[in-house]
C-alpha cells in the first residue's frame, strides 16, 4: 500500500507550476505557458543536464538574478488541458490535480561560471501535476 504521508519531493515542481499559472492568471497568455512549461518532444540533447541548459536559456531563465529554476513536462498539450476536465481531480475553484503521471524535469540553476555561462542540474521524475 502507497504511503499517503506528505511528499516533499513534489514540492519543488507544484510551487513552480503553482506560480506559473498565477501568472497566467495575471495576463500571461497559455501561449505563454506552453512555452515556458511544456517540452514536447523532449530535447534531442546529449545530455539532461544540457537539456536543461537549453531550456533554461530559451526562457531567459539563466541571467543572473533571475528565476533559478523550472519545470518542464514532456507531454503534448492536449494531455495537459486534459487534466483540467477528465484527465484530473478538481481541488479548489480552477485548480486540478492530474489523474496520470507525467514525465517532468526539474531545472535548478547550480552556479554561474566566470564567463557568465549557467550551469544547471537536471531532475527528471514521473509524478502527478498540479495546474
Amino acid at each position: 500500500m502507497a504511503s499517503r504521508g506528505p511528499h516533499p519531493a513534489l514540492l519543488l515542481p507544484l510551487i513552480l507550476l503553482a506560480a506559473s499559472l498565477a501568472q497566467l492568471r495575471e495576463g500571461t497568455s497559455y501561449s505563454q505557458f506552453l512555452n515556458q512549461h511544456i517540452e514536447f518532444p523532449k530535447s534531442s540533447a546529449s545530455s539532461d543536464q544540457i537539456s536543461c541548459e537549453l531550456m533554461m536559456q530559451r526562457q531567459g531563465l539563466t541571467r543572473p538574478f533571475g528565476i533559478t529554476g523550472d519545470t518542464f513536462i514532456q507531454a503534448p498539450t492536449n494531455q495537459v488541458q486534459g487534466v483540467c476536465s477528465s484527465g484530473g481531480k478538481r481541488v479548489r475553484d480552477n485548480v486540478y490535480n492530474s489523474i496520470a503521471r507525467f514525465h517532468i524535469t526539474t531545472c535548478q540553476l547550480t552556479s554561474i561560471s566566470p564567463l557568465g555561462h549557467c550551469i544547471s542540474k537536471a531532475r527528471i521524475r514521473t509524478r502527478r501535476i498540479h495546474v
